[in-house]
């Protein structure tokens, strides 16, 4: 993928299992376009941990986390 932008996803699955990983933003698009379109029945998604084989029909719900949402600590 071109774009080194990271971003966080949470993946429901039917049967209640949950995974959440960073993935390219190309990958996050790609995800989300076969879940609202008739797309592809896999997409692999280029996370940190390595490419993940997602299912789409088995796909529950997609979280997309904004950029400015993470945990940490700031200056008083």
């Amino acid at each position: 993928m071109a774009s080194g932008v990271r971003v966080k996803i949470e993946i429901g699955f039917q049967g209640g299992q949950v995974i959440g990983t960073f993935v390219t933003q190309e990958s996050a698009d790609q995800l989300e376009r076969a879940l609202h379109e008739d797309g592809p029945r896999v997409v692999v998604l280029d996370t940190d941990e390595g490419p993940y084989h997602v299912v789409v029909p088995e796909v529950a719900y997609l979280r997309r986390f904004n950029r400015s949402s993470h945990v940490g600590f700031t200056a008083a």
